[in-house]
């Protein structure tokens, strides 16, 4: 096969309620297919504006997100809603999936490729979801529905003809969680938009969704004790809670625009990425900004931050080691080329070509 656009492309994505990553990654494959309609269960009535040119195509589980906009209250329907999506007449489904875009049923003889950034998370990964999400009293209810979803989940990926990885990390989960083999195929930063805008300050800088599994407390606790200037950007469910700790050294941005956190992240002297990321974008982000991370050495942060060059990896979540890290750390070791160096073998132009020519060979070898 030499040319993709002989082929009828449908693209699938979980839900579009908040932008990160998996929607920028979205976004990417759009430009490549911008006459592909776009399946998903849901569309977030914030997000509405930005795709209001795309052809998506909801399941009936909108009617019901529109009165109840929290998809964790509607777990149970989540499987029908999948399986409602009317897939029929194309030749290939390229699905970007952390939850359940993968479980969507194909019709015989069209090819599924699934661009995976983890398995998903809340079944396989985040043995404290439940506790994390669900209310007390509805705990006992929300734990045998999520071992239902796990045998939906792993049955569902059987109809997966061929998975993409975003990391080796997740290339693991996929082999071990769903016993299937995958490539790799690195997400991307935008180059372009994240530069160095402002001069190095004398703070650090946290930040992204502000949630109990992102680590966000144990560094405020550190800064708290450490006494040291810490900016903190973003909102989610342990907001209020890490603001009621935080002493006067620490600030709340709050939700922040992106030429905001370009600016953040420019004039930081370090940023620091304590969660496990099945890959991260946000230490290549620092970098094409000129900022050197002090991440979790453990998932995607291996493949992003270079120790000594683009920053530096703690191994275990030991507050002692952290502190360590931090009151030894020397912004003008980490060179700026380097740095924007880095962030540039993620760029979305690498990304788009890898997929391009990926696609190439594997529906070429389908068809043969």
């Amino acid at each position: 096969m030499k040319d993709l656009s002989e082929l009828n492309i449908a693209l699938a994505h979980d839900s579009f309620t908040q932008l990160g990553g998996a929607e920028r990654v979205v976004e990417a494959l759009h430009e490549l297919f911008p006459q592909a309609p776009v399946f998903t269960t849901v569309l977030g009535r914030g997000l509405r504006p930005r795709y209001h040119n795309w052809d998506i195509r909801t399941s009936w589980l909108q009617v019901l997100y529109n009165f109840v906009p929290r998809l964790q209250f509607l777990l149970p329907f989540i499987p029908l809603a999948v399986s409602s999506l009317s897939l029929e007449g194309y030749d290939v489904i390229l699905s970007s999936s952390s939850s359940w875009a993968k479980n969507i049923k194909v019709p015989k003889g069209v090819v599924h490729i699934c661009y995976c950034h983890t398995p998903t998370r809340f079944l396989w990964v985040d043995g404290d979801y439940v506790d994390h999400e669900a209310p007390k009293i509805l705990r006992p209810l929300v734990r045998p529905i999520i071992g239902w979803m796990r045998v939906w989940d792993l049955k569902g990926s059987s109809g997966v003809s061929q998975f993409i990885a975003n990391s080796r990390e997740v290339q693991k989960r996929i082999k071990s969680i769903y016993h299937r083999d995958s490539i790799i195929i690195e997400p991307f930063v935008d180059t372009v938009f994240w530069r160095p805008t402002k001069a190095k300050g004398d703070y650090f800088l946290l930040g992204g969704r502000l949630q109990a599994h992102k680590k966000t407390a144990l560094i405020v606790e550190i800064f708290n004790e450490l006494k040291l200037p810490l900016r903190v950007f973003g909102v989610g469910r342990q907001e209020k809670y890490l603001r009621s700790i935080a002493g006067p050294n620490i600030s709340f941005l709050g939700r922040i625009t992106d030429e905001d956190l370009r600016d953040e992240y420019s004039a930081a002297k370090g940023f620091i990425y304590p969660q496990l990321e099945d890959f991260g974008l946000m230490p290549l982000e620092a970098a094409a900004c000129g900022t050197a991370t002090l991440a979790y050495g453990q998932g995607g942060a291996l493949e992003t931050v270079q120790p000594g060059i683009t920053g530096e990896l703690f191994s275990t979540h030991d507050k002692d080691q952290i502190k360590r890290l931090v009151l030894d750390w020397q912004p003008q070791k980490y060179q700026q080329a380097d740095l924007i160096d880095q962030a540039q073998n993620f760029s979305k132009e690498a990304f788009q070509g890898k997929i391009k020519d990926y696609l190439l060979k594997a529906l070429g070898e389908t068809r043969e």
